[in-house]
């Protein structure tokens, strides 16, 4: 049986050029989105009382009135354990985000805006409302709008002689009211 050792050759040094050209290919194009996950980062170091508490506060990515009440029982638990709020807040997000990363038919950028909003709200119950006419565990809404209607709510606010927040807070709950 005759080998022909240079056309042997010749098909590995094609098969190995062909599998360098995808691998440059894979990394100018880099991974497809579906493969694209949420990286939750390393978790923080354990404490047992915190994950405990927010493990058990933290069951889902969805969240409701129920849920943030189970939520700042829990941190208020915590805070009177004398547990720092940096370190609530780590632990919240850390058992938050996993569960965000799992769901299905959410875009990379809505998952990645889902933890942000969390970690936000987190935030305010712990250091409580900018406004201290607001309950101690008021939510921080986060609103994108188009640069004509941020002018727009900065004209009414000046116009009522109220900041932006205390005119938005007032809008929303006079529309709410059926007003």
């Amino acid at each position: 049986m005759h080998v022909d050792r240079k056309a042997d050759r010749s098909g590995g040094v094609v098969a190995r050029r062909a599998a360098r050209l995808f691998a440059m290919a894979a990394a100018i194009v880099g991974p497809p989105a579906s493969a694209a996950g949420l990286d939750c980062g390393p978790p923080p170091a354990a404490q047992a009382e915190a994950d405990a508490a927010l493990g058990k506060a933290i069951t889902a990515p969805a969240r409701d009135a129920a849920s943030d009440k189970t939520l700042a029982e829990a941190i208020g638990r915590l805070q009177a354990a004398g547990l720092r709020k940096a370190l609530i807040v780590d632990h919240a997000v850390a058992a938050y985000c996993p569960l965000v990363a799992r769901e299905d038919g959410i875009s990379l950028d809505r998952k990645q805006e889902d933890v942000r909003r969390f970690a936000s709200d987190v935030t305010s119950m712990l250091y409580g409302s900018l406004d201290p006419s607001q309950a101690e565990t008021a939510i921080i809404l986060s609103l994108p709008v188009k640069p004509a209607l941020s002018d727009r709510i900065a004209a009414a606010a000046a116009k009522a002689g109220q900041s932006r927040d205390a005119w938005i807070r007032g809008a929303i709950e006079a529309k709410l009211a059926g007003n």
